[in-house]
């Protein structure tokens, strides 16, 4: 007779950056695990004690904060970090060793360079990256900073770890670490889209993997082929699901009112990228804002921009200063510390995409979202007008990086690789918005399939209830046998 667990799983969430508060706190993802479990949340976040959105939901709120790790494992994770890039190969990675070599060095610091790159290059394969990586998992156990989370996990006695961001948030590596050590299953979401090109390897190790399309799982599979399947949960990403909810979208007259524009005239969404991904990207702001002052333009529209909180130039607050007819800079609602948005940001930003008459961006997840409301979208593949930029810097990388490449070349979207075709393509989204909706259409179809339902919180949810269900029993079992 299967023994029944005389209480709720427990589950620890693992909040090590302030994104991850928007797609698992604020998502339908908390409320509906905190009605089958009991849900402690270990976060590098602060301030949850009167946030009436996650503090109902939670048991125990454990401060996190990360811990520096000893020289012989950072040495060699970086290795590995190297070592994977260089073998994976990717764009990014290419990028990425391209901006290194140009970086200026000493004589001395050339020659330690090269050596490295030579030793990296070594490692490069397959069969070498796993057992280094197994070496790396060993030496980071015998040589952890801490044992606070031995202490935690032993006092907690969870079911299930899940670290909300396995990218992007190093104080989540070391409890997943330990918690795999002590025989707690652990689960990790791969953050975003482009991850698994753009990001190095995956070196912590995890019993469960949540992603957000088949195209990602096959990728995960396709680097890691020592992952089974099965462990491997497509559940769509929760930081869509606000798009898709009535609750978060806010009426266009109220929306200009909060903004500052005319709510009966059109507005194209610029939205910015990190400054240092994208230099010198107030020069393609101003070149936008005179294409629409043109007397001679057809439609009479208002530009919003929408700036990145990780990153805005000198440049491009200064531009956002000077107030310029026709543009706004609305504020962005996020905690510059965390990264993290504010409950309030949410419907902002969704009113925002589903309003606009169209989208203009580098290269970005936002054209994804425009996308999915059958919003025309022009993507830059050029320089600002008037720089000056080195081959690394270059704005048409972005374009043709591993994840981005299908998207740029499925229709779905119009890429500009010129002022003039900046000019004619913001031209054609606002007088003939139709033209390319089905290719916007069967591009998220066939990215997204069915995930794209406001749901994906919920999915989550369900995947690891279910898991640590599963956990729970097993450990009533193990104990009845005992």
């Amino acid at each position: 007779m299967t023994a029944v667990p005389s209480k709720k799983p427990r589950i620890v969430m693992i909040v090590p950056r302030g994104e991850a508060v928007r797609n698992f706190l604020y998502s339908e993802t908390l409320s509906r695990l905190a009605r089958d479990a009991e849900i402690v949340l270990l976060s590098v976040v602060e301030g949850f004690e009167e946030d009436a959105h996650i503090r109902p939901y939670v048991s125990k709120l454990v401060p996190l904060r990360e811990h520096e790790e000893r020289y012989p494992v950072t040495l060699l994770r970086g290795l590995i970090t190297d070592a994977h890039f260089r073998w994976l190969w990717s764009g990014v990675a290419r990028n990425n060793r391209e901006t290194a070599d140009a970086r200026p060095r000493t004589f001395w610091k050339s020659a330690r360079y090269r050596v490295w790159k030579a030793v990296v290059r070594s490692l490069a394969f397959r069969p070498v990256l796993e057992e280094l990586t197994r070496l790396e998992n060993d030496l980071a156990w015998r040589l952890r900073p801490t044992r606070e989370f031995d202490a935690l996990f032993e006092a907690l006695q969870p079911d299930l770890v899940f670290n909300c961001s396995h990218i992007h948030g190093p104080a989540g590596e070391l409890p997943c670490r330990v918690a795999r050590r002590m025989g707690i299953p652990v689960a990790g979401f791969i953050f975003s889209w482009d991850n698994l090109t753009s990001r190095s390897r995956i070196i912590v190790p995890y019993d469960h993997y949540l992603v957000w399309h088949e195209g990602m799982k096959r990728t995960l599979l396709a680097q890691y082929p020592f992952i089974d399947p099965a462990r491997v949960h497509v559940t769509g990403t929760p930081q869509f699901d606000f798009h898709f909810r009535d609750d978060f979208l806010l009426p266009r007259e109220e929306l200009c009112r909060r903004i500052g524009i005319d709510p009966a005239l059109p507005y194209i969404l610029y939205t910015t990228g990190v400054d240092r991904h994208f230099p010198e990207e107030h020069l393609h702001v101003r070149a936008v804002i005179d294409i629409l002052r043109d007397p001679a333009f057809p439609v009479p529209c208002r530009l919003v921009v929408r700036t990145y909180v990780k990153g805005t130039s000198r440049e491009m607050r200064a531009l956002a200063a000077e107030q310029c007819d026709g543009v706004v800079f609305p504020p962005v609602e996020w905690d510059e510390r965390w990264y993290t948005p504010s409950y309030g940001d949410l419907s902002l930003y969704t009113s925002l995409l589903r309003h606009a008459a169209m989208g203009i961006n580098a290269a970005s997840t936002v054209s994804l979202e425009l996308l999915m409301f059958g919003k025309p979208v022009v993507n830059i593949g050029f320089d600002p007008p008037g720089s000056s930029l080195p081959r690394h810097l270059r704005w048409r990388r972005h374009i043709e990086f591993d994840h981005y490449a299908p998207v740029a070349s499925s229709g779905a979207v119009m890429v500009a690789n010129s002022a003039d075709d900046m000019r004619a393509m913001i031209r054609r989204g606002l007088l003939d918005p139709e033209n390319g909706a089905d290719a916007r259409k069967r591009f998220i179809r066939e990215m997204f399939g069915d995930t794209l339902d406001g749901k994906s919180g919920s999915r989550v949810a369900s995947v690891l209830l279910r898991l640590a269900g599963e956990a729970s029993e097993r450990k009533a079992r193990l104990s009845g046998c005992a």
